[in-house]
């Protein structure tokens, strides 16, 4: 059935004229002179909405900050040392190419529907209410982090300023890597371009390059492997839309938001990944290897820190000692920052959830917020699989499954079924569109040109992304299972199982929620009929001055521009 004005999705993007009967027990006037239990039930479960204060700059300063975190700089060596730097190049490329592909959908579905929480919206208007709730639930879920408790507009500027932070600090690694390679320091720069000669599980050294598989054949697979790993450091570009509850002028800035602000991060990583490529040798044993810990009987140093970063070893090989440690101080906050990213993102997808949940105690407690209308239960919820993060301190005797290695691996899966969900929505968005061209919406018609974001050639692009995205999941965990069946040496068999079930996990857990609420809540697949109502959404507080008003081709390059602010 198609959503209404009146439907439970939408129920919490108009201001409330009364107070919802079933939370009235709750956080009521009543629970305030009931003692600290009861004071402290009324501030923290007081309201029911967000506050619309996020601007423009605001919300892709959240989303570049939540896009680029610690993986670029401690991960890359791994791919480095795994594909070679060419190798590693040409994985970004691929990488590159699925996050872009699954943006162009998200992009024009969110400039026709800027409603809340369009990640779980999108799958659920467009194709299966089940496949709605499992999507929310696993971003949801993958976006477990740090703590933050500050309201939504002072969080914004916050993420404004680590933005530009974060600009500064890609810009100014890029240009030390020219200035390395251009001759600066003492050093000597230790370079070698090139791809890896095949496939080894533990990568290569320089007496130890003999590749498990050898050829085209294995460089394929390496490259592959390579761009599985590289999906974890691209993600995160559709963070732009989870602030779409408290944008201020959602039905303007979000389309703008999600076609260009996920290109920075993007474009950075790619000259990033060439110019650090260009300064160090893949061979080098100071780079992350795979399941090695050990190096002709000594121990590798700083396995658990960005000691070994290809950055740091290529700044260390120039002979310029000061700023390694900088370097890592640098890489610690930008870890942090875009942690704190992923709990807001985390916290806001939970409180949709909640506040669509048909259950009370959950709507009353994580769907409410406090009298600043930041959701406290949902952030603290959020908050906990934090706790996670302490198995980094455990003992140095087996330092090859680092938390950053494994948690990976748990979070591009379900990402990756995410992104696949999206692109399905999105074709049978487009399907809908021809649908209705006659009656409803003409997506080839100059007015929904004018006010609406039309990606050029899809549905080649929501195909590529489909595909790529299934692929990636599916074939995750090919290097484990070889592992497993070859007994690859300097592989331990405890390492590879881990790696196995990393991959897959997931993935799993993402088709088991699938079919349970499929089955216990008895959903279908839209049909085309069911999707008479659902064009034209506009939030509560958009207005016809917010709202686009047409084609302005002389301010094409400002609009470009804008979100950079």
């Amino acid at each position: 059935m198609a959503f209404s004005s009146d439907s439970p999705l939408f129920r919490h993007l108009r201001v409330p004229e009364k107070p919802d009967p079933e939370v009235q027990s709750i956080g009521s006037g009543n629970d305030r002179n009931s003692g600290v239990l009861g004071w402290l039930s009324y501030e923290v479960f007081r309201k029911d909405m967000l506050d619309r204060k996020l601007e423009s700059h605001h919300i892709t300063g959240i989303g570049f900050s939540g896009a680029v975190g610690i993986g670029l700089f401690s991960t890359s060596g791994e791919i480095i040392a795994l594909g070679g730097p060419v190798g590693a190049f040409l994985a970004f490329i691929f990488a590159g190419l699925v996050v872009f592909s699954v943006m162009r959908c998200l992009a024009e579905m969110v400039s026709v529907r800027p409603v809340t929480a369009p990640l779980i919206d999108f799958p659920h208007t467009f194709v299966d209410e089940a496949l709605g709730f499992t999507a929310g639930l696993m971003y949801c879920c993958e976006a477990f982090r740090n703590p933050y408790l500050s309201s939504g507009q002072l969080y914004g500027r916050m993420e404004w300023v680590f933005k530009w932070l974060k600009i500064a600090l890609l810009m100014g690694v890029c240009i030390l890597m020219i200035l390395i390679r251009a001759g600066v320091g003492p050093g000597k720069v230790d370079s070698n371009f090139e791809i890896s000669p095949g496939f080894s599980p533990t990568g290569f050294f320089a007496d130890r390059y003999q590749a498990a598989i050898p050829g085209t054949g294995g460089r394929i697979l390496a490259v592959w492997t390579c761009t599985t790993m590289a999906m974890f450091q691209f993600m995160g570009g559709e963070i732009v839309l989870v602030t779409a509850g408290e944008a201020k002028r959602p039905m303007r800035d979000l389309p703008i938001a999600a076609r260009y602000m996920y290109l920075l991060p993007i474009s950075f990583y790619l000259v990033a990944i060439l110019l650090v490529g260009l300064n160090v040798n893949y061979l080098d044993p100071r780079i992350y290897h795979s399941h090695v810990s050990y190096y002709n009987g000594a121990r590798l140093e700083g396995i658990q820190t960005a000691a070994r970063s290809p950055f740091v070893i290529a700044v260390e090989n120039a002979g310029i000692r000061a700023l390694p440690g900088f370097l890592d101080a640098c890489f610690i906050f930008s870890a942090l920052t875009a942690a704190n990213t992923a709990l807001y993102v985390s916290s806001r997808t939970l409180f949709t959830l909640a506040q669509r949940s048909t259950i009370r105690s959950i709507r009353s407690t994580l769907g409410r917020t406090n009298n600043g209308h930041t959701p406290l239960a949902a952030i603290t919820v959020s908050f906990l699989p934090g706790a996670l993060a302490f198995l980094a301190v455990r003992s140095r005797e087996r330092a090859f499954q680092e938390p950053i290695h494994v948690f990976s691996r748990l979070y591009t899966g379900p990402v990756l079924c995410i992104y696949a969900a999206q692109c399905l929505a999105f074709l049978r968005f487009l399907a809908a569109t021809k649908y209705y061209k006659r009656t409803t919406i003409n997506r080839d018609a100059e007015e929904y040109r004018d006010r609406h974001y039309r990606a050029h050639w899809q549905p080649l692009w929501a195909i590529l992304g489909l595909v790529l995205c299934t692929l990636l999941m599916v074939f995750s965990g090919w290097s484990a299972i070889y592992n497993l069946c070859a007994e690859s040496p300097g592989v331990d068999r405890g390492d590879a199982i881990v790696d196995l079930v990393a991959s897959y996990l997931g993935p799993l857990f993402f088709f088991a929620i699938l079919i349970v609420y499929k089955v216990i809540k008895r959903t279908r697949i839209r049909t085309m009929g069911d999707m008479s109502n659902v064009w034209f959404v506009r939030e509560a507080s958009e207005t016809e001055d917010d709202a686009p008003k047409g084609r302005k081709p002389r301010n094409r390059f400002y609009e470009f521009l804008s979100w950079v602010k």
